[in-house]
């Protein structure tokens, strides 16, 4: 009896040992189906960003070439129309001095010969003499005029065909420029639209641990008008006076009717700045100081970057290491150094 049930359970513990060893294998087969796809798929996502890293790179690139080769034809094209008119200025400024001068000088000698004849009017024989000499005094600086005239016509009609003809190359040249712009601004559309992605897929993950973070554009550090009023009020309730201040200043950042910028030349560009002779700001710089003062500057001038007509923050992506927006290049050199720790960490579940 003993014997037929150690039998028994014998052979349900074998059927339970075929059964997890089945149940082995096919949780194997799970994972190995899982892992594979896994793979794939990173490898489609993989080539899809080298693609887009690729055919961003080209397109900076290729813009970047035609925007050079612009300016420098631009450049000689300007430099030789300037050069044929200071020409033609000169030409003409010499042609004008020249004809007036033969004005002059007939002027000169018709009024000398009718000043002869008046006091010869009655000697006819003198007056015939004075008519054989008068004719070809007049003649000889009116064809001299005539020709000079001739020529500087000449001239003027060759400068006028050099013109033109520079003028059909700006033209041309404006109009590969209209088409080369027509294609930066799609290209930036399309950066501006991954960008947008970006911002919002990368929201929930970047922390303030990371290289790069999530940054609200246009929106007032608080650390700064904590550190003024930890000092400026350390006996009363400075926390709750900050906060107050820092809600009162955002909402002046964001009033429309506030704008205290100035226009300023940069080496021939014009470049909007933070007027420092604002009477807000400098009654805020003197009360708090220059670190205040400076987070409201910083704030406005990112407002007025991003969002100048709606006047409210917006995310943006920033390299917290080098204090400026991140690239697209960081970004995606980012998402796929995440992607190969994640694939990493798979690889090591047993």
């Amino acid at each position: 009896m003993e014997k037929t049930n150690y039998e028994v359970e014998l052979k349900n513990e074998r059927r339970r040992v075929c059964s997890l060893l089945y149940e082995i294998d096919r949780r194997k087969q799970q994972l190995f189906e899982m892992e594979r796809k896994y793979n794939n798929t990173t490898a489609t996502l993989q080539g899809l960003v080298d693609g887009l890293v690729a055919k961003i790179n080209s397109k900076d690139s290729c813009l970047w070439d035609w925007e050079l080769r612009y300016n420098e034809t631009v450049r000689q094209l300007k430099g030789k129309n300037a050069a044929l008119r200071r020409v033609f200025a000169e030409e003409n400024r010499k042609d004008k001095a020249e004809n007036f001068k033969l004005r002059c000088e007939l002027r000169r000698r018709t009024k000398e010969l009718e000043d002869y004849k008046s006091r010869n009017d009655n000697n006819m024989e003198r007056r015939s003499l004075l008519n054989e000499i008068e004719a070809p005094k007049e003649n000889v600086p009116c064809r001299d005029l005539v020709e000079l005239e001739k020529t500087t016509s000449e001239q003027i009609a060759a400068l006028k065909e050099q013109l033109e003809e520079t003028s059909e190359a700006l033209k041309d040249m404006e109009s590969r420029y209209s088409c080369l712009t027509m294609k930066q601004i799609l290209t930036n559309r399309e950066l501006q639209d991954a960008r947008k992605e970006s911002i919002s897929g990368l929201n929930d993950v970047l922390t303030s641990r990371t290289t790069l973070v999530v940054k609200r554009m246009g929106e007032i550090n608080q650390k700064a008008f904590e550190v003024a009023s930890s000092g400026k009020f350390p006996d009363e309730d400075w926390q709750e006076t900050c906060a107050k201040l820092c809600s009162l200043w955002q909402q002046n950042v964001q009033d429309p009717k506030w704008h205290p910028f100035k226009m300023i030349n940069i080496r021939g560009n014009l470049q909007e700045i933070v007027d420092e002779d604002d009477e807000k700001l400098k009654e805020l710089r003197n009360e708090y100081g220059d670190v205040v003062y400076e987070a409201v500057r910083t704030a406005l001038m990112e407002m007025n970057e991003y969002n100048a007509s709606g006047r409210y923050a917006v995310p943006e992506i920033w390299n917290r290491k080098e204090g400026r927006k991140a690239t697209m290049k960081e970004i995606i050199q980012y998402v796929i150094g995440q992607l190969k720790i994640h694939k990493r960490k798979r690889k090591q579940i047993p």
